[in-house]
């Protein structure tokens, strides 16, 4: 081995050593991080579907249909009401939970929560549906709360994508099925 050789060797291996040295760091940040972000989190999101608030509403309350229309259930199986709410289990690709749906408001407001997990009534999602001139305004929120501070992280930069934009798709997909378009011919 000439010393050519021998210098891109022992560069290569002070480079792996910094990549190396970097790694606990950036590790160690990211847990402080965590740590510093309050364990509660917020995130909302819209939808404007072209139907009116009484259709969407009967979706959004179709427990035996959601396997349907939502691509991260692929059953859901009901249960005994839970201190007089209605509750059901959810299987999908994330695993088995439990919902309960605390408060529905027909055609206003939903809310659904997952019993018996973290602080008392986190998570929660409630769906509001607002009548517009073409349709209705769907904001739905999730409010969870994580121990974890790496997932703290994680939860604040989007990763993996939030639950409420994969249902807000969903749902706008189901309501776009079978719609008739009204077409306007010329000179008529």
């Amino acid at each position: 081995m000439n010393w050519i050789d021998r210098r891109r060797q022992q560069r290569r291996r002070r480079r792996m050593l910094r990549a190396l040295s970097v790694a606990p760091g950036a590790l160690v940040a990211l847990f402080l991080i965590g740590a510093l972000l309050p364990a509660e989190y917020l995130f909302t999101s819209q939808a404007k579907l072209q139907r009116p608030p009484e259709t969407v509403w009967r979706v959004l309350i179709d427990v035996d249909g959601m396997p349907l229309w939502r691509s991260d259930l692929t059953a859901v199986e009901r249960l005994p009401d839970l201190g007089g709410n209605p509750a059901w289990r959810e299987v999908g690709k994330s695993g088995d939970q439990v919902v309960e749906l605390t408060l529905a408001e027909a055609p206003r407001r939903l809310v659904m929560q997952r019993p018996g997990l973290g602080a008392p009534g986190l998570p929660m999602r409630t769906v509001e549906l607002a009548a517009t001139t073409q349709g209705t305004l769907v904001t739905v929120t999730d409010r969870i709360a994580s121990r974890n501070p790496f997932r703290r992280v994680l939860v604040r930069l989007h990763l993996p994508q939030p639950p409420v934009l994969r249902l807000l798709r969903d749902l706008t997909e189901r309501l776009s099925v079978n719609r008739r378009e009204v077409v306007t011919l010329p000179g008529a």
